[in-house]
């Protein structure tokens, strides 16, 4: 009888151990678990990128989705072709379709301008400037940008394995036009900011001698000057842009203003080239920003 009361007992315990699992165990391989995402995040974002060091501003939103163009009686020239984001030569600019071919924009219409003007330039920015490639107004070539650069990072970064320095010296253009800051706005003293790209503009003159311009940053939309998500206001932006005008003239530079060109009555980056976000820009305000720095190169 004692025999058999063991045998259930010694059968009992090994069917609740059969799996030998405690909450010991169970808790151990959570921690580790989490240790293991821990570790993949953190790897993840220093190959992507993340890394704060990279930059000592905040970095803008990728342009990853493109807003369809408005139809041409709603731009600002209802004569133009150029309104749609194109891939070729041919769809950048409706000067090409003109019988005379030249190279000066009509000044009645500010959306004109002639890609073989910036044929043998160089352009130099952040996400916004991105978007002259990805628009497809500028081959890739003629343009070194990159999300979140700024003043303070553009000769520490490396975009396609180049630096601005080498990126010059292998393109060998004849002018270069830059246009950095609106990553730091906000964020900072604007003075330091100004600054900061007056130092830049003074190190591309040393390294470059041909015409060398600098563009304004553009204004920023009533709703974006508002939202919690960045440190943006319109008075800011005035303030940098008259001082960078300052750095420009002192190192014998071109300075050539477009956000005078992309306000609205209010002030404010109208809604007409301004992205969903309020700072990036819709194709419209590529050919507004490219016909403005030819007119102002040529008259």
């Amino acid at each position: 009888m004692d025999a058999q009361e063991n045998g259930k007992k010694d059968n009992g315990q090994k069917k609740e151990n059969r799996f030998s699992i405690h909450a010991s165990t169970i808790f151990r391989n959570l921690i580790f678990l989490m240790i293991i995402c821990v570790a993949v995040y953190f790897t993840y974002s220093v190959i992507s990128g993340k890394s704060t060091e990279e930059s000592s501003e905040p970095p803008f939103t990728p342009v990853t989705e493109f807003v369809s163009m408005p139809e041409p009686a709603t731009e600002p020239d209802a004569d133009s072709s150029a309104g749609q984001p194109a891939a070729s030569e041919d769809q950048t600019t409706s000067s090409d379709q003109q019988d005379d071919s030249s190279s000066e924009p009509d000044d009645t219409n500010p959306g004109e301008y002639d890609a073989e003007f910036f044929s043998d330039t160089l352009f130099i920015g952040d996400s916004i400037s991105t978007g002259l490639s990805l628009y497809g107004f500028l081959d890739a070539d003629n343009v070194f940008a990159q999300q979140g650069l700024a003043p303070s990072t553009l000769f520490s970064t490396e975009i396609d394995g180049k630096t601005c320095e080498s990126a010059i010296a292998s393109a060998t253009p004849e002018r270069i036009v830059v246009m950095l800051g609106s990553n730091g706005i906000g964020y900072g003293p604007t003075e330091d900011l100004a600054s900061s790209m007056g130092d830049c503009i003074k190190t591309l003159r040393s390294l470059f001698k041909g015409e060398l311009v600098v563009v304004s940053i553009p204004p920023i939309t009533m709703e974006a000057e508002a939202s919690d998500d960045n440190m943006l206001t319109l008075s800011a932006v005035k303030e940098y842009n008259t001082l960078v005008e300052k750095y420009t003239k002192e190192n014998d530079a071109v300075y050539v203003d477009i956000y005078s060109e992309l306000t609205d009555d209010s002030g404010y980056f109208s809604t007409d080239y301004a992205e969903r976000d309020g700072i990036h820009f819709m194709g419209t305000a590529y050919q507004v920003m490219l016909s403005t720095i030819q007119s102002a190169l040529t008259d």
